[in-house]
C-alpha cells in the first residue's frame, strides 16, 4: 500500500491567473489542482503535530494544577514565589492549548481549493508560516522509506489496528517493538481517512483509537527523551490504572481526531485523489493463508483450527460487524474460508449490536 503519489506542481504563466479564477480554466487543468496522494501526506504530518502540540499542552497544564493544587498554603517568601510562578505557568500553558485547539480548527475548516497543503499550485501564510511549492530532497527518501516499512510489515500493521483492549495492544507492541515509530502512526492515520471516505465509520473509530495510543506513546518517549520501545508499558499502565487526568486526555484527543477525520471527508467528497483507489487494489490479492491465520484473534483462530462453524458464528456475533467483515474478507481471500459460511455469517451479524472497543 503506498502512501504517496508523483503528483507536480502547475504553474501558470500568466500573472492574472488565481485560485479565484479557477472557475474559467479548462477540465485538463483542474485535475492538477484536486489533491494528491503527496498532498494526503502532508495532510497527515499537520494531523500529528496537532496531535503532539494539542496532547503535549494538556499534559504540562495537567502537571502545573497538581503542583498548584499541592502547595502547602503558608506566609513564607520563597512559597508565595512558588505559588506566583506556577499560577503564571499555568495561564501561560491554557493560552497556549487555546491557540492550538484554534489552529485545529482551522485546519479542519479550511477551504480544499485554497489550501497550500491540499492545492501545491497556491502559497499563503498558515500557522505563521509561509508554505511555498517546494520538493524536498527529504521527502522523497522518507517516501522510500515508509514504503519499504508498509510492504514489510503491512499485515502486521492492520493487525494492531483491530485491537481492542490495552493487554492485547501491550503483548503485540511487546512481541513487534520495531512497530512502536512514525511509520505505523502514518499508516494508522492514512486508513482511518480512507475508511471514513467508504463510510465505514465503526472501523474507522476503531483504527482511529490504535492511531491515538501509538501518537501518546511516541509523545511520551519524546516528552522522556527515551526510546518509545523501552517506555511504551508505561502508557498501558497509566491507562489501565485509570490514572487521574491521563485517561480524560487520551479521550479528548481521540473525539477531536475522529472529528478531523470525518469533517475533512465531508469537505473533501467527490475530491480525493484516484490514487486513493490503486491503494486498495494490493489488498485484493490471494493472501497468504499462514500469515492470516497468525493474525486472527484466538478464538476465530481456534474455530478455523476445528472447523467448527458453530465457534464461528458464536465469535463472530460478539464481534463489531465491520471488523467481523474485515476479518472473513481475509479468511476468503486466504482460502481459510469456504464461500458457503459467509451468508451464515452475515445473517449472525444483523442480528447483534456492534460492541464497543475499549477506551478506558
Amino acid at each position: 500500500m503506498e502512501w504517496f503519489g508523483s503528483g507536480t506542481a502547475i504553474f501558470s504563466e500568466e500573472g492574472s491567473s488565481s485560485v479565484s479564477g479557477s472557475k474559467s480554466l479548462p477540465s485538463s487543468l483542474l485535475q492538477h489542482q484536486q489533491p494528491t496522494a503527496e498532498s494526503m501526506a502532508s495532510l497527515c504530518q499537520r494531523q500529528q503535530q496537532c496531535v503532539k502540540a494539542s496532547v503535549l499542552s494538556s499534559w504540562q497544564l495537567v502537571e502545573a494544577q497538581d503542583q498548584l493544587c499541592g502547595l502547602e498554603l503558608h506566609g513564607s517568601e520563597s512559597m508565595e514565589q512558588e505559588r506566583a510562578r506556577i499560577l503564571t505557568s499555568s495561564a501561560e500553558l491554557s493560552q497556549t492549548e487555546c491557540e492550538w485547539r484554534l489552529k485545529e480548527t482551522m485546519l479542519g475548516s479550511q477551504d480544499l481549493r485554497r489550501s497550500p497543503v491540499l492545492n501545491p499550485d497556491c502559497s499563503r501564510d498558515v500557522f505563521n508560516k509561509s508554505i511555498i511549492n517546494v520538493q524536498s530532497r527529504s521527502m522523497e527518501v522518507e517516501h522510500d522509506k515508509s514504503k519499504t516499512f508498509v510492504q514489510k510489515y503491512e499485515q502486521e500493521l492492520r493487525h494492531f489496528g483491530m485491537l481492542r483492549r490495552w493487554d492485547d495492544s501491550q503483548r503485540f507492541l511487546s512481541d513487534w517493538p520495531h512497530l512502536i515509530c512514525e511509520e505505523t502512526s502514518n499508516y494508522l492515520i492514512l486508513w482511518c481517512f480512507r475508511l471514513q471516505a467508504e463510510e465505514k465509520e465503526a472501523l474507522m473509530e476503531q483504527v482511529a483509537h490504535q492511531a491515538v495510543v501509538m501518537q501518546f506513546i511516541l509523545e511520551m518517549a519524546s516528552n522522556s527523551q527515551q526510546d518509545p520501545r523501552g517506555c511504551f508499558r508505561q502508557f498501558f499502565q497509566k491507562a489501565r490504572t485509570r490514572e487521574e487526568g491521563y485517561l480524560d486526555v487520551f479521550r479528548m484527543e481521540l473525539e477531536a481526531f475522529k472529528r478531523r477525520v470525518r469533517d475533512y471527508t465531508v469537505k473533501g467528497k467527490g475530491e480525493t485523489p484516484k490514487s486513493a483507489e490503486h491503494q486498495k487494489a494490493p489488498n485484493r490479492r490471494c493472501l497468504d493463508p499462514k500469515e492470516v491465520l497468525e493474525s486472527l484473534p484466538p478464538e476465530l483462530r481456534r474455530g478455523i483450527h476445528l472447523q467448527n462453524m458453530q465457534i464461528l458464528q458464536n465469535v463472530l456475533s460478539t464481534m463489531n460487524p465491520q471488523v467481523a467483515e474485515y476479518h472473513v474478507k481475509r479468511c476468503l481471500d486466504a482460502g481459510l474460508w469456504s464461500n458457503t459460511t459467509r451468508g451464515q455469517k452475515e445473517d449472525t451479524m444483523e442480528t447483534d449490536d456492534p460492541r464497543l472497543m475499549e477506551t478506558s
